[in-house]
């Protein structure tokens, strides 16, 4: 089942919006280390691990402005290439597993919290691929994390661990997710490096 969401309308297209909002918190900013613990579920079951978001820094304007347009005017193809072309900016780990490098990281801080949105140029494992009815694993070839702080520090957020990105023809993003839904991400601390 393909899940369409605007959870990271902000990620790619109102990205630029979020240097202004950034917040002199000291709360904020990288470099920060993010763990969790992620929790998949499937029509056949559950399974749940660690999970590390290492954000070295965010992505620069110039990278961010050029991984956009990609999408913007060229869609998916281009928008994959770009993020691939871009900087890595940090790490997420999964478990005891190999590290996917973050190509694109914006941090959204305003008097609500903070939303962190993290893309790997890889994905990072296809929840429900082992199934007689699994839909093709091709062209879902990133991964995106989302994670949102209140302003006391509490967090929440999802990881789409295999997903793709389109324009919605109103300005927005959308994520095709591999999973039925996304994984629930709990249990988040954060520590600076």
């Amino acid at each position: 089942m393909r899940t369409t969401t605007t959870l990271i309308i902000v990620l790619l297209v109102g990205a630029h919006l979020w240097g202004r909002a950034q917040s002199p918190n000291p709360a904020t900013g990288a470099p920060e280390v993010f763990s969790a613990t992620a929790n998949a579920k499937n029509a056949t079951g559950a399974i749940s691990g660690a999970l590390e978001v290492r954000v070295s820094r965010y992505t620069p304007d110039f990278d961010r402005k050029t991984v956009e347009e990609a999408l913007r005017l060229g869609g998916y193809p281009r928008f994959v290439t770009a993020l691939r072309n871009a900087p890595g900016v940090g790490q997420l780990v999964l478990g005891a597993g190999q590290p996917y490098t973050i190509r694109y990281a914006r941090e959204k801080a305003d008097a609500g919290g903070r939303t962190i949105v993290v893309v790997t140029d890889k994905p990072v494992f296809f929840v429900g691929s082992g199934r007689a009815d699994a839909k093709p694993r091709a062209g879902f070839e990133v991964a995106v994390v989302q994670i949102q702080l209140d302003p006391k520090g509490v967090a929440r957020g999802t990881m789409a661990a295999a997903a793709r990105v389109r324009p919605d023809g109103d300005g927005g993003v959308l994520l095709d997710d591999y999973a039925e839904q996304p994984i629930a991400l709990t249990n988040i601390t954060r520590k600076t490096m």
